[in-house]
């Protein structure tokens, strides 16, 4: 389904959705060929999600590859739990909802879940809160998880 939503984002391509890597590819080749059942998979995305103060890879990271690259953007992951795109801006979603009091990163989970048939969202605020986000018929369902849910 994402396919048939998303192209690769490029040069005179803004006539439909798009999927742009914000860290030239980095987390896609990291983790090409991993299912999310991976601790590898785990681990790598640990690490991307760990906060730092400007929020990219640390010029000290052991793998000299991601140094320095932003940390940023959406992971989207198959049906089977591989990934189709890592660390990446999703480009010309048209807005699912206004959700007052959330910002950019929330509304692209919404849109994102509302065009793409039978997919979901899980989304996390700087704050900490994490909501998942899923298109039943014409309405978006969002569900904040308790911070004590077993995962």
């Amino acid at each position: 389904a994402f396919d048939r939503v998303f192209r690769r984002a490029g040069p005179n391509r803004a006539d439909s959705p798009a999927v742009q890597l914000c860290d030239e590819g980095y987390m896609n080749r990291r983790l090409q060929g991993l299912s999310v059942d991976d601790p590898r998979f785990a681990e790598a995305f640990q690490e991307f999600t760990e906060h730092t103060a400007d929020d990219r890879w640390p010029q000290h990271a052991a793998d000299p590859g991601c140094r320095g690259r932003p940390k940023d953007g959406a992971f989207l992951i198959d049906a089977r739990g591989q990934r189709k795109a890592c660390a990446a801006k999703l480009l010309g979603l048209p807005p699912a909802v206004s959700w007052p009091g959330r910002g950019t990163r929330h509304e692209a989970a919404a849109a994102c879940a509302w065009a793409v048939p039978g997919s979901f969202a899980v989304v996390r605020s700087d704050s900490g809160s994490v909501c998942f986000v899923r298109r039943q018929g014409q309405q978006i369902h969002v569900y904040e998880i308790a911070e004590d849910s077993p995962v």
